[in-house]
């Protein structure tokens, strides 16, 4: 199956992750598990993963949160593009 989306990272996102592969180098692979499942179904219309649309969130804000682990990443959905926010501990997240 092809990509569908094309991911577009924020500066935010950027340096979450760069903060976060510094103290753990491991975390690599699920980023880029995460970012393989984004290009393909962001929406979740499979349901076999574990994404939810967050309420009360604005467009450009980061409607959207898909789970690894203790991680959470947030990010939006514009046609065919998924703009990622963040990816930060659960505990930071919301």
């Amino acid at each position: 199956m092809p990509d569908l989306f094309r991911m577009l990272a924020t500066p935010p996102f950027e340096r979450d992750v760069r903060k976060r592969l510094k103290r753990n180098p491991k975390l690599l692979i699920q980023v880029e598990e995460v970012l393989a499942i984004l290009r393909k179904d962001p929406y979740n219309t499979t349901g076999h993963f574990n994404i939810k649309k967050l309420t009360a969130v604005a467009p450009g804000e980061g409607q959207w949160r898909i789970r690894l682990g203790d991680y959470r990443v947030r990010y939006d959905i514009f046609a065919n593009d998924v703009v990622l926010y963040s990816f930060r501990h659960r505990k930071e997240s919301y």
